[in-house]
């Protein structure tokens, strides 16, 4: 009895450690497997991006030479564009042709064709009796039509007669009020178109008047 007893006992302890065995080799595989299933996948996301990285790489090369070509080409031309400019330059100061460049005029002071601006009286001496005894002064003519500006201009030496022959009647204390140079006005106006046909001025306008000692 004590040796069946050995015998099964035995029995019992090969079959743990076949199941032992077998349990160590079955995990041993998933393990190996599982390791083999990482390589296959690093391997393939390796190949992946270094054929992403790659292809971008000669994207940006294949980017880089089209833009350079292009900058080259429109440099050229604008180099050949300049050369034939000169080149035509030079070869119409060769043959004297006048260049002419376009230059913007300036824009001009209006004009207005019915009035005369005579020249400046300097100086001309007042009637005795007041401190100021001189008196210089600008005046303008507006015609009662712009027609008669030349009849006006050839009978100007007449006109500047009466306006010193009236001022040299007058005196300051007659001529340092608005009354006075209103009175001066109207007398010259009246005596001015007296030796014309017609009226053809119908305002003075006085742009300086300085008395002087």
């Amino acid at each position: 009895m004590g040796a069946k007893n050995l015998k099964e006992m035995r029995s019992d302890f090969d079959e743990e450690l076949l199941e032992d065995m077998e349990g160590a080799s079955l995990d041993g595989m998933k393990k190996s497997k599982g390791k083999y299933l990482k390589d296959i996948i690093f391997a393939g996301l390796k190949g992946i991006s270094g054929i992403f990285f790659s292809s971008k790489k000669a994207m940006i090369i294949t980017v880089a030479g089209i833009i350079l070509f292009i900058g080259l080409i429109t440099g050229g031309m604008l180099f050949f564009q300049k050369s034939s400019e000169n080149l035509k330059g030079d070869q119409d100061a060769a043959s004297g042709k006048e260049v002419v460049k376009t230059v913007t005029p300036l824009v001009k002071e209006p004009v207005f064709e019915d009035i005369i601006v005579l020249k400046p009286f300097d100086r001309i001496r007042l009637k005795k009796g007041s401190d100021m005894k001189l008196i210089s002064l600008n005046l303008s003519l507006e015609l009662s039509d712009r027609r008669y500006k030349k009849e006006v201009r050839a009978m100007e030496d007449k006109i500047r007669q009466i306006i010193t022959g009236k001022i040299e009647e007058m005196t300051w204390l007659e001529l340092r009020g608005p009354e006075g140079k209103i009175m001066l006005k109207y007398d010259l106006l009246k005596q001015m178109n007296s030796i014309f046909s017609e009226v053809m001025i119908r305002n003075i306008y006085f742009t300086n008047f300085l008395m002087q000692r």
